[in-house]
Parts: C-alpha cells; structure tokens; sequence
C-alpha cells in the first residue's frame, strides 16, 4: 500500500466523506421521499450522478475499463444501489436513526460473506462474539418497541428488511474489491451507478408509475435533499467508498459504520424528532460494541487473524 503524502491525505479525505457525510444521507433520504417515490428517487440520483462521473471520464480521456472490470462494475453496482434503494423504501416506515443502526452492522455480513463465499478466512473467536453481540443489538431492535412509526406494509419486520439490504451491499463490497488495477477510477464508477440506476429505474416503472406521477407536486426542501444526495452522497461519498474497497482493507472500510449510526441518530432525533426509547438505545450500543470487537485488531499475530 502507497504511504506517500498525497496517499494519506487522499485516504484522510475519502474516509471524513464516509463517515462524516453518509452519517448525513439516512436523514436527508428521510427528507427526499417525504414527496419524491423512493425508487424514483434512487434512479434518478443514480443517473445524474453517473452522468457526471461519465463526463469527467471524457474530460480526463480515462481509457476503457477492460471486460472483467467492467462486468464486476456493472454487478457491484447492481448490488449497491438496489441496498440502497430498499433504505429509501423503508424509510417510509421506519426512522432514519433505525435505518443507520441496522445498515451500520454491515461489517457483520462483510465477515460472514467473506468467510462463506470470498474465501477470507476463518475470522477470531473475538469477531465471532462481536459479531453475535451486533446481531443481538438488532434482533433487539426488530423486536423492541423502538418506535411506533416502524408500522404499514413491513411493520416489526422492517429491520429484517434492513438486514436484506445490508447484506446486498456487504456482497457488493466484496465484488467490487475484485476489481484489479483500476486506472479509469470514473469510467469504473460511472458504470457502476449506471448499472444499479438502471434496477432502481426498473422497480420504479413496476411499482411507482413515475411517468403518471404529478412530479409539480415535489416540494423544495425534497429537490433540495435530492440535491444533497447526488453531489455529496454519490458524487463524493459513493466515490470516496468505491476508492476505499479497492485500497483499503475491509475491516478498515468497514469503520464508518460506527460512526454513521451515531450521526444519523443524533441527526434524526435533533431535526425530525426521531424518538430515543430506551430499547433503542440498548439495542444501538450493542451494534456498536459488536462492531468494535469486530473490527478492530487485536495484537496476536497477523497470521492468526484472516478475516
């Protein structure tokens, strides 16, 4: 790994983007669907971002990605925009701050994927215990009396439809770490939002009929966190994730999920009123416990510790 001045300053910036802005995201998607369909929503944040990401390639006269990047692109982006997609669906029903916590176990699955299908190794005694502590904390909050908006079409099951879209995007990360040599960074990453924009815009036309919907209806403060979650969550979060999956090891990528949770909690509790139940927040600091015995080394050996 690169351990020169502009590498570390890049690394320090790309990880601030994850944790400080995608901590941001759960409220602000909150905010885009209060009068935007979700799916719609997703598709259209993809594609403007992935327009973006293709002019730059052009300006920057990138050279084409080869046939295995472009095939991991397309399937990871696939992967990551449907998990984000199904966020913004159950944010209809569930808060923001519960939404965060539940995604913000991703290092979990990261782990449990890793070691069934990608071949990482048999991880510690201590991750296995971190990471049935994190998946008690959740089981908590499924069953908990966390909220009285977790109710309508998924009701107490919306964390569990959560735990689907955190293990889509675990397996997105992992695919997308496959990619070797990737010197065409924007044309990768257009690609990939383009590719899951395109799911996003299919579950749209199969579930919100876009074209029929009255969009004069849209207010500002949605448009405007449309705004935000193209410049900052896609166009800078999304890169700044991307980058960090294929220059970084995951146990380190995997740090800003403890730090989103925190943020999206206070966040929603400040600016929406999001309620903080006791069972929530027993259940947030277990995630958060299992996350830290998780992810963090501890100092045996390096051989010893796989994942």
């Amino acid at each position: 790994m690169p351990t020169d001045r502009s590498f570390r300053i890049k690394l320090l910036a790309a990880f601030l983007s994850v944790y400080i802005v995608w901590g941001s995201t759960y409220l602000v998607i909150l905010f885009a669907i209060e009068s935007i369909p979700p799916w719609s929503m997703t598709a259209l944040r993809f594609i403007a971002a992935s327009l973006v990401m293709g002019a730059i390639a052009l300006f920057k006269k990138e050279s084409p990605l080869t046939k295995d990047q472009f095939k991991i692109s397309a399937f990871s982006g696939v992967l990551l925009v449907t998990a984000n997609g199904v966020v913004c669906v159950i944010e209809k029903w569930v808060p923001s701050g519960i939404a965060a916590v539940v995604i913000g176990a991703m290092p979990i699955w990261i782990m449990l994927i890793g070691w069934a299908a990608f071949q990482t190794g048999r991880p510690q005694l201590r991750k296995i215990i971190g990471a049935l502590v994190g998946l008690f904390g959740i089981g908590l909050i499924a069953v908990g009396d966390t909220s009285s908006k977790t109710t309508g079409l998924f009701g107490a099951y919306a964390p569990l439809v959560l735990c689907v879209s955190s293990l889509l995007w675990a397996t997105g990360t992992l695919v997308q770490r496959k990619a070797l040599n990737v010197v065409s960074g924007f044309k990768f990453l257009s690609a990939q939002m383009m590719s899951g924009a395109v799911i996003a815009l299919v579950f749209s036309f199969g579930f919100e009929a876009p074209l029929s919907f009255d969009w004069s209806q849209v207010s500002t403060k949605s448009w405007l966190a449309l705004f935000y979650l193209i410049v900052f969550g896609s166009l800078i979060g999304f890169t700044a994730y991307s980058w960090l999956s294929r220059n970084v090891e995951p146990h380190l990528v995997s740090t800003y999920a403890l730090v989103n949770p925190i943020i999206a909690v206070w966040l929603g509790w400040f600016l929406a009123n999001e309620p903080l139940t006791p069972t929530f927040l027993s259940a947030t600091a277990l995630v958060l416990v299992g996350l830290v015995l998780l992810m963090f080394r501890s100092k045996r050996p390096e051989g010893l510790d796989a994942a």
